[in-house]
């Protein structure tokens, strides 16, 4: 039965809420997401009291999060609070006000809790075993270890953006002596961590948060990265050090002006990307993974996998594709057959193309998602299935994995084989792998013309300038053969030898 659920995070500096709808253990989709800029944490000071107009602007976003679930007829809402009330000395009556002016139960987490949330979304959407781990918010920073999937270590420390611009960065322009105050504070902070430091076989470090991800923006939008997408990008240490040295330089008017930037973000943002620096140097990490989801997905996937202990997901890759393909609706038996028939010609043509276990799971991929353009029309419904791919995210795999599944797709009807102005994500021979995939593709497509599985299997035989296919049917198959001998012309490009079906 499909379900909607609201999950609202009130952290030290935003307020943010999503809305998924889903089928538990079986597929799900994001319907809304609404954010705040509430700034929780702002002019708390030693005392640890939240002020009284920070507290009514949470409290109305809050009010209008809640109307906003129920006009959308939400089964359940889950609202969870992270640093600023968790550190909150006043914490008891914000919490009671938050019942009375907006009927919810707000959940106030541990750090170790906001870890371990954080973590379910980073572990059930990036392919990693094994990295550090941070999430940056307004207050706090979550750090954690994790080790064949599962959490070694976590902490909390009070390391948030608002927290550190506001007790040392607090110039327009940092001065040199705030930079150098706010290094030792984090050195001095980090040096507890026994465990958060080099572990012998280099590991990368995962960032969460608005932070990294407008760290990630700045970047592309420098770049000029041909993909919109900032969940599984990497960045280099090398080019986390010339962010933050050129941010330290700047004022806040300054800031704002940088193609990428989130104005909101714009007088946080130096704190913390030198606190992302720190980290980095202080665990070894020589690269930056950026994770798109966190907490508020963490939270969901204890609802998705209600039951599960822990709740992860058995494979991100597998899962990613047959759930994109479930949104959009697709021809399960029909999808069966093409993936059969696809991986039939890979396995049997192996001496042709020569390639591997990774190329055969980029041309699975494809075949479970190569229809789900005709969810958009069946015309160009290879065009509209590389655009879905592209704007609806496939987690586990890499942009680069992602831009090939996309064109794939893309190339499994017709036509020659183009980058689609995505070379800036590929390597040296990857449009060559691309030709070659999408030829047995479009072929294992034709071959279930008719989506009736009357070709049952095929046979191949490689001879000197011909690949003769021995189609096995249960029925009358001559559309299929007839269709399938017409479209041989990308095979015949790319392989250089002919294609007879029969």
């Amino acid at each position: 039965m499909t379900q909607h659920v609201g999950i609202i995070d009130l952290g030290s500096n935003t307020a943010r809420m999503i809305v998924v709808q889903y089928q538990p253990y079986y597929s799900f989709k994001l319907v809304e997401e609404v954010k705040e800029n509430v700034r929780l944490a702002h002019n708390v000071g030693a005392d640890n009291q939240l002020q009284a107009e920070p507290m009514a602007m949470a409290i109305e976003t809050l009010r209008m999060f809640s109307n906003f679930c129920r006009a959308l007829g939400v089964n359940e809402v889950v609202a969870v609070a992270t640093s600023a009330v968790r550190d909150a000395a006043n914490q008891a009556s914000f919490l009671a006000q938050v019942k009375e002016e907006t009927g919810l139960d707000l959940r106030v987490l541990s750090g170790d809790e906001e870890a371990y949330y954080s973590y379910l979304g980073v572990i059930n959407t990036l392919g990693v075993s094994n990295g550090f781990m941070f999430d940056i918010g307004g207050g706090s920073v979550e750090l954690a270890l994790v080790r064949g999937r599962g959490l070694a270590h976590t902490t909390s420390l009070p390391l948030g953006t608002v927290r550190l611009t506001e007790q040392i960065l607090r110039s327009e322009t940092p001065s040199k002596a705030e930079l150098k105050a706010l290094d030792r504070h984090l050195d001095e902070a980090l040096a507890e961590l026994d465990w958060f430091r080099p572990q012998g076989s280099k590991l990368p470090l995962i960032g969460v948060g608005g932070t990294v991800r407008n760290l990630a923006k700045l970047e592309q939008r420098a770049q000029r990265y041909p993909l919109d997408i900032v969940h599984g990008y990497t960045m280099s240490l090398q080019r986390v050090d010339e962010w933050a040295t050129r941010l330290s330089k700047l004022n806040r008017n300054e800031r704002e002006q940088l193609d990428g930037l989130n104005n909101d973000r714009a007088d946080v943002i130096t704190a913390g990307v030198l606190l992302i620096r720190a980290l980095m140097q202080r665990c070894g990490a020589d690269s930056l993974w950026i994770c798109g989801h966190g907490l508020r997905d963490g939270i969901f996937y204890e609802q998705f996998l209600r039951g599960s202990q822990p709740p992860l997901l058995g494979d991100v890759r597998q899962f990613s594709v047959e759930n994109l393909a479930r949104i959009y609706g697709y021809n399960v038996v029909h999808v069966a057959k093409v993936r059969e028939l696809s991986l039939a010609l890979f396995d049997q043509l192996q001496s042709l193309h020569g390639y591997g276990a990774w190329e055969r799971e980029l041309l699975e991929a494809a075949t479970v998602v190569h229809d789900i353009g005709v969810a958009v029309n069946f015309y160009d419904h290879h065009k509209h299935g590389l655009y879905l791919i592209l704007n609806s995210m496939l987690n586990g795999y890499t942009h680069r994995e992602m831009a090939m599944v996309a064109l794939l797709t893309r190339h499994h009807r017709k036509g020659g084989v183009t980058d689609a102005g995505l070379g800036g994500v590929l390597a040296e021979g990857d449009l060559e792998r691309v030709g070659k995939l999408s030829a047995l593709l479009r072929i294992a497509e034709y071959l279930e013309r008719s989506k009736s599985q009357v070709v049952q299997s095929i046979v191949c035989k490689i001879e000197k300038n011909q690949v003769r296919v021995k189609v096995q049917a249960v029925g009358d198959a001559s559309i299929e053969i007839w269709d399938a001998n017409r479209k041989t012309n990308l095979f015949r490009k790319v392989y250089g030898v002919e294609m007879l079906i029969e």
